[in-house]
């Protein structure tokens, strides 16, 4: 074999060693974008089912929450029941909202509705009453929020609110989207979110507030309109020592 024969032969092997390399490295890289892409559409449907899952708790368990915050226990210890007699008292209220309602007059509701204990949801319209008492050791002044959240689909326009505070009742509802003011009968929401709040400045030891919460969709609002179909709400009502 000549030189040149030996000069060809070596270059056609460099060639062959240098595709199969090249190959070698696009098989690798092919392996590793394969597994780093398996892995993102993994992670992307795993995020996916986790959000489609947390809306649909949030919206087969909405709730209407009451609790204390947490201080000092012992000293200034404002605790919640469903019952006057305090029996089961505790820092956190839960009452299950029903899931589907539609609207109602205020014309509809019950006359009894500050006069039931605990949970008394009507086919339409959620109730709760409950009992906050003083069994710490010393006088305080507390306040309290009332407020809607989660809101879709502007169901709080349509949304009214009675609250009995030892028997005194207050109705509140959304200003009317028209600009007209108060709807009649009403008092104002607090602040966008915000139903009401308020604040007592003497609670003694051992006494005992009342409170009863009403909501419904007012059939009477002009708001009370089909866009509010399938829409959500959250309620949580909290208390606060005022030092």
């Amino acid at each position: 074999m000549n030189l040149k024969e030996r000069l060809k032969l070596w270059y056609d092997n460099e060639k062959r060693l240098s595709l199969l390399q090249r190959t070698a490295k696009e098989i690798r890289s092919y392996a590793v974008q394969k597994k780093v892409l398996g892995t993102l559409l993994a992670c992307l449907v795993a995020l996916t089912s986790i959000l489609y899952i947390t809306a649909a708790l949030y919206k087969n368990t909405g709730s209407f929450t009451v609790g204390v915050d947490k201080v000092d226990l012992t000293k200034y210890g404002l605790t919640l029941s469903e019952t006057k007699d305090m029996d089961f008292s505790t820092s956190h209220l839960s009452a299950k909202i029903n899931e589907r309602i539609t609207n109602i007059s205020k014309y509809d509701l019950p006359a009894n509705l500050d006069q039931i204990d605990g949970e008394h949801n009507g086919e339409n319209y959620i109730a709760f009453t409950f009992y906050l008492q003083n069994a710490g050791e010393v006088e305080v002044s507390y306040e309290y929020e009332l407020t809607i959240s989660g809101i879709t689909k502007g169901l709080d326009e349509a949304t009214w609110v009675r609250m009995y505070v030892n028997g005194e009742e207050t109705t509140y509802a959304k200003t009317a989207s028209d600009g007209s003011g108060p709807e009649p009968g009403t008092t104002p929401f607090y602040s966008a979110g915000v139903v009401t709040k308020g604040r007592v400045n003497t609670f003694a030891v051992g006494e005992t507030a009342k409170f009863t919460i009403v909501v419904w969709l007012e059939g009477d609002d002009p708001d009370c309109v089909d866009r509010v179909i399938e829409g959500l709400a959250k309620f949580e009502m909290n208390f606060k020592v005022v030092h």
